[in-house]
């Protein structure tokens, strides 16, 4: 199916967590192929995630909504097809990016098959997988068998970015104190997000208990009030335990949580960074399925009490009872576990 130096394209267009957790395809696909051209389609939030990246030849950036636009749609097909692609590895299994992949003119197109992917992408594929695995990221390794690419490692490879270290060293003193825990207090969709002032007990307690202290990562202005709220909470306590991050770029926020401690946060992007640069997690799961997403093992633990199998889109509209049943005694007892660990970050 490969020519020498294959030419391959992934489409994984959004959200970020899901393009980490694409990444480990891109690694397996330049240690298997190192003369691979290898190029990749995202939307510009998940482009900020491949930017530094030194495995990826091209990057193709595409707007939000693009296949409604035709100018879009031209544009796209001009760069891409001047590559000759010959194999479309398309991971996120949706109209959108299918069409990017059929718009290469590519000679092979390899997707999950239905029911894994939606819409018009099993349509346009010729190739499809039925993965075996439970976690996602080696569900999306699944789709390198066609391409003689079996049982990859899981890796991720994620660049330090000094620059960006530096920058957020020198506004947070916390961070440039290299001893601090991040709390990820948001989440893409309200039926994610936990409690604020449940936060806010952690914080408390890591400080009194262990002298860590909490940062609190936010990315909208509705979660910057959830981060002022466990900050308060926090902070009644426990004075001076926490504080709130500013406004951060994604490589700050990418080398904040490389040089955390420790990890607490939702089913979100921030958590995947987080198992992605081997900083011990904590991930509290409410209206997703937690083995799906989080690895669950060693430095990575979760928290789910409740579950309940909605459809994606009443999981998007849900209210947060689910993970309103997580008690701020369930996250301490993981934190218990992953401090007592032998781990150069956790220690």
């Amino acid at each position: 199916m490969l020519s020498p130096a294959p030419r391959i394209l992934i489409t994984r267009l959004s959200a970020l967590g899901d393009t980490v957790l694409t990444l480990p395809v891109l690694c397996a696909l330049r240690r298997a192929y190192p003369s691979a051209q290898i190029g990749w389609v995202a939307e510009p939030a998940a482009s900020k995630v491949l930017a530094d990246r030194n495995d990826l030849n091209f990057l193709f950036t595409v707007e939000k909504g693009w296949l409604t636009k035709p100018g879009e749609i031209r544009r796209l097909r001009r760069a891409l097809s001047r590559h000759k692609f010959e194999i479309v590895l398309d991971a996120q299994g949706l109209t959108k990016s299918a069409a990017a992949g059929w718009l290469s003119g590519r000679k092979h197109q390899i997707s999950f098959a239905r029911g894994e992917a939606r819409e018009l992408a099993p349509t346009l594929a010729g190739i499809h997988i039925t993965p075996k695995a439970t976690y996602v990221a080696h569900r999306y390794l699944e789709l390198l068998k066609p391409l003689g690419i079996e049982n990859p490692q899981l890796e991720f490879q994620m660049p330090y970015d000094a620059v960006a270290h530096q920058a957020i060293a020198q506004r947070v003193p916390a961070i440039a104190s290299g001893r601090y825990a991040v709390l990820n207090v948001g989440a893409g969709w309200y039926s994610k997000t936990w409690i604020p002032e449940r936060f806010g007990e952690v914080a408390a307690d890591l400080f009194m208990r262990d002298e860590l202290r909490s940062v609190l990562l936010w990315g909208s202005e509705t979660e910057h009030d959830y981060a002022r709220q466990a900050a308060q909470a926090a902070n009644l306590v426990a004075p001076g335990s926490v504080s709130v991050l500013p406004k951060l770029s994604i490589a700050e926020m990418k080398e904040t949580i490389r040089h955390a401690r420790l990890l607490i946060s939702g089913d979100t992007g921030p958590l995947h960074f987080g198992v992605a640069l081997d900083t011990p997690t904590i991930s509290l799961f409410g209206v997703t399925k937690s083995e799906y997403y989080s690895p669950s093992q060693g430095i990575h633990r979760t928290v789910q009490n409740v579950y309940d199998p909605l459809s994606c889109r009443k999981r998007r509209k849900a209210g947060n009872e689910a993970m309103q049943a997580i008690q701020t005694e369930d996250v301490l007892a993981q934190v218990d576990i992953l401090l007592n660990m032998r781990h150069s970050k956790a220690a």
